[in-house]
């Protein structure tokens, strides 16, 4: 009986160890191809560090720093913060000002 009580304990904290972090979770669901609602066009790709403007030439890399809820990339010398939340599969962005985007991912 001990032995099975002590390995549940084991397994239990091996499995919360292995959980991703809500952080983590939501940076993740930021990966890939993103377009505006109604368009079919994509703007732009997120990977695990950058995020991709792949409608210029050329395409660049700007790097992101995500912490909490909210992505900072310094874009031309200019910090951008973007608080980001998701309503089901939309991406959703808004910014200090207020203004608010909304983008669905390109499968």
């Amino acid at each position: 009986m001990k032995r099975i009580f002590f390995i549940s304990i084991v397994a239990f904290a091996l499995l919360s160890c292995m959980a991703s972090s809500p952080q983590q979770s939501l940076q993740s669901r930021l990966f890939g191809f993103w377009a505006p609602i109604g368009d079919e066009v994509t703007v732009f790709k997120i990977d695990k560090d950058s995020l991709y403007y792949v409608d210029e030439y050329p395409i660049v890399a700007v790097p992101y720093q995500f912490a909490g809820d909210s992505m900072s990339l310094d874009y031309w010398g200019e910090t951008i913060v973007q608080h980001i939340s998701f309503r089901k599969d939309t991406l959703v962005m808004k910014n200090k000002l207020g203004e608010v985007n909304c983008f669905v991912p390109v499968k």
